[in-house]
């Protein structure tokens, strides 16, 4: 029984990593290029581009702060399975309505939907994590998350070439065929022997200090995600505008776009073992401390940057800072507390929160100010976060006792 059961969870991560990298692959081929999409159905001078962009990448990030609570019981009494199958499918279906679009309203109202169905990667995070061994999840959770990585690289390159061959709208529609196949895979691939959890009142008072999850090492770490992703979504759906402004020549821009937004991807990818290895030798607090401090000063410098060359080296360097920043994080938190599941979607929760906040200030801003300076503002947020890190009780071992 063991080893079927060592087989079934080799199996399920096998597929849960294709599944990982589809769905990272499919949402960033078509994201970056959002607001050149707008442009391309309206008639909208370049700060309302940018105010509606803003508006529409936020507009999902809305709905998942309010149903991810919901979805997480759910899956506690029904399993974790059918959220991958409602994840892949709907956000799937929700893309290919998008192909087809002919307002900017009917974007908003279809990014407030895919909001429904946000979450694939943490909810086959938890999946898998639920069936691994404790001593062996931070190993396997670091293993799953390249899967969305290495698709996240490949989504802008694959975007780019798609949108230059055939259309913007063409690259929406084949994204959400691709997030189709992910949900047929994880019904047909994936099995999951879930066992509803009862916590009698006994069991909760003896294990109240492993399984609590509002301590403030905790606290600390989710709101350094949540000024991570506000970082992110401030800046994503304005690279291919500021691409745009560089080049001398429009000729070229939705290649240009796809090649720089995968950039930070390649970076991640290539240097993530790497920075691995360095923080089992120096320390995962320090390595994230360290990165932090290195995506401060780049994002600064991205302020100034008036050359593609520049800006595109500079978006490299902020892949590798990356990938000590959120894995970093994800490590931390899973030793901070015994309950994965809740863990986790309170860091869905927290990055949730950045999106939307980024994006509505970057919107909003855009209008205003140049768009270099959403980049010191980017800085100013990781100031934020890296003085959290330092001052919190935080340590590499922050492991329930």
């Amino acid at each position: 029984m063991g080893q079927i059961k060592s087989e079934q969870r080799i199996r399920n991560f096998k597929i849960a990593w294709i599944g990982t990298f589809m769905a990272g692959m499919a949402f960033s081929e078509a994201m970056p290029f959002l607001a050149l999409y707008i442009m391309q159905i309206s008639h909208f001078n370049q700060a309302q581009v940018s105010f509606y962009a803003g508006i529409s990448y936020a507009a999902s990030y809305l709905v998942v702060i309010l149903v991810s609570p919901i979805w997480g019981k759910i899956a506690d009494q029904h399993g974790r399975k059918p959220m991958l199958l409602r994840t892949a499918a709907g956000m799937g279906i929700v893309i290919i309505l998008l192909s087809c679009v002919t307002n900017i309203w009917q974007i908003i109202i279809l990014r407030l939907c895919q909001g429904l169905f946000d979450g694939y990667t943490p909810s086959v995070i938890a999946l898998i994590a639920a069936e691994t061994p404790l001593e062996e999840r931070s190993v396997v959770i670091s293993k799953l998350s390249t899967g969305y990585i290495i698709g996240g690289l490949m989504g802008p390159l694959i975007g780019g070439v798609l949108a230059t061959i055939f259309s913007i709208r063409m690259t929406f529609f084949i994204t959400g065929i691709i997030l189709l196949c992910v949900a047929f895979i994880s019904f047909y691939g994936i099995q999951e022997n879930f066992q509803k959890i009862n916590t009698s009142p006994t069991e909760k008072l003896v294990s109240s200090k492993k399984e609590s999850v509002w301590t403030v090492p905790i606290l600390i770490l989710l709101s350094a995600t949540m000024l991570i992703q506000f970082v992110e979504s401030a800046i994503i759906p304005y690279v291919s505008l500021m691409i745009k402004d560089l080049l001398f020549s429009e000729h070229y821009l939705t290649i240009m776009t796809g090649i720089v937004s995968a950039l930070p991807g390649v970076a991640t990818a290539v240097f993530a073992t790497f920075v691995g290895k360095m923080s089992s030798h120096f320390g995962t607090l320090k390595i994230l401390k360290l990165c932090e401090l290195a995506a401060i000063i780049i994002y600064a410098l991205l302020g100034m940057t008036t050359s593609l060359m520049f800006f595109a080296g500079l978006r490299f360097l902020i892949g590798i800072a990356n990938a000590g920043m959120t894995p970093m994080i994800q490590v931390l938190l899973s030793k901070a507390s015994n309950r994965l599941s809740t863990v986790f979607s309170m860091s869905l929760s927290a990055q949730s929160l950045g999106s939307l906040a980024g994006s509505i200030l970057g919107a909003y801003l855009s209008q205003f100010m140049p768009l270099n300076n959403l980049f010191y503002i980017a800085s100013g947020a990781l100031m934020i976060s890296y003085v959290l890190l330092k001052k919190g009780e935080l340590d590499n071992s922050t492991a329930p006792t």
